[in-house]
């Protein structure tokens, strides 16, 4: 088998084993390394040139990615991207890398990434709080997997964890920073709906106790004149209605979050 397809069935990056194990003749490697259709990128392991570097690092370390590496490749929303890649190793394999994050897991195959749903397992068991909830409200949005299919999943050691995450998401989150306003509101004990729809206005990020919205303009927020005037309308009518409005900037979020949610704290108070 021509070893830049074998390496690209395998996303990318693979150790002579698993190109031996496809076909890959040792004559036919060391052709295309030679012409630098392949590199080597360490002992025994192979690489294209533009393979992810998460991928490369799994074939080094004879593992797979898991976790929030996994999450990222379906493209589910992220608080941070990993700093380091996140990779499954077998149950036996001891010790730490500095290469990524290991995971200990019974590796029954080949494939150059771990299946979404116990990637999402570990993630719980592996990730705070927030940035867990974050990646599971983006999952259960998109339909990439149930709570039920994740609870099924939830046995053995860090689960007591993990279930707090699990029960803290919520499909109706729209963005990360919705995920973290809402975690920290209910946190400080504030009843609160995200995505409430209210006649004549439409839906409002979140709606505190029976008369206070709360909205968060994304870090992609535009104020084209159309969108101002949308802006203003809905606060009038939110007026007319008898609510009261609170509304946050991405950076108000993310560099003081306390002090949002006091000030919604505050404003809940008066109500």
């Amino acid at each position: 088998m021509d070893p830049v397809r074998a390496l690209e069935g395998r996303g990318g990056a693979a150790s002579w084993t698993q190109l031996t194990a496809d076909g890959v003749r040792d004559g036919q490697l060391r052709g295309v390394v030679r012409k630098g259709r392949v590199l080597r990128v360490g002992e025994g392991t192979y690489a294209l040139p533009d393979a992810p570097t998460d991928l490369v690092t799994a074939a080094r370390l004879r593992g797979r990615l898991t976790c929030c590496s996994v999450a990222k490749r379906h493209g589910l929303l992220l608080l941070h991207p990993p700093e380091r890649p996140h990779v499954a190793v077998p149950r036996n394999r001891s010790g730490k890398s500095p290469l990524a994050v290991l995971h200990r897991h019974d590796c029954k195959d080949q494939a150059p990434w771990v299946p979404l749903l116990p990637a999402l397992i570990t993630l719980l068991r592996c990730l705070p709080l927030v940035p867990a909830v974050v990646v599971i409200d983006s999952a259960l949005r998109t339909g990439a997997v149930t709570a039920a299919q994740l609870t099924r999943r939830l046995r053995g050691p860090g689960s007591v964890q993990a279930r707090i995450a699990l029960n803290a998401a919520d499909r109706r989150s729209g963005s990360v920073i919705e995920t973290v306003v809402r975690l920290a509101l209910r946190q400080a004990g504030l009843p609160v709906v995200p995505q409430a729809w209210i006649p004549g206005v439409g839906r409002v990020d979140f709606l505190v106790g029976a008369r206070l919205v709360v909205e968060v303009d994304g870090f992609e927020f535009h104020s084209a004149r159309a969108e101002y005037r949308a802006d203003r309308r809905r606060a009038n009518a939110l007026a007319a209605g008898g609510y009261v409005l609170l509304r946050f900037t991405y950076e108000d979020v993310l560099s003081r979050l306390d002090e949002v949610v006091a000030q919604v704290a505050g404003v809940y108070a008066t109500l």
